[in-house]
């Protein structure tokens, strides 16, 4: 795989992901960005809470632009940190863990993805079960 992540990889990081969450015993929102910030791909599972949606959307928009882990960018943006209340920008980021830029097999960034609806070290969990 070359370039930007495709629909069809990115279905598989989303079952992967569903996956994770339900043997977590939790619901959640899943979030697929290519490597320009478009999402390509979106699921809420039942019984997420509604804010999730908008989070899972962050963290992978974060990750996508950035190329980082949206919580490398909470430890970045904190008061008095070098980047702070950056989250404020580019219309919304997310400061917290759940989103991971998403590589090829020959290391090439391609996208990103996000999770949100359970406690943010689940989500970080799910997110890298996804990339596994």
């Amino acid at each position: 795989m070359s370039g930007s992540l495709s629909l069809d990889y990115a279905q598989q990081l989303i079952a992967r992901g569903v996956a994770a969450a339900r043997q977590q015993g939790v619901a959640v929102c899943i979030c697929v960005y290519d490597d320009g910030a478009n999402m390509i791909a979106f699921i809420r599972m039942d019984n997420t809470p509604l804010g999730a949606i908008d989070l899972a959307q962050r963290k992978a928009k974060t990750s996508a632009l950035f190329r980082i882990p949206s919580a490398e960018l909470g430890q970045l943006s904190g008061s008095g940190q070098e980047l702070w209340s950056i989250e404020h920008s580019n219309q919304g980021l997310a400061s917290f863990a759940g989103g991971l830029p998403v590589y090829s097999s020959s290391d090439e960034f391609i996208g990103a993805i996000g999770i949100s609806g359970a406690k943010s070290h689940e989500d970080a969990y799910i997110a890298e079960t996804c990339l596994k």
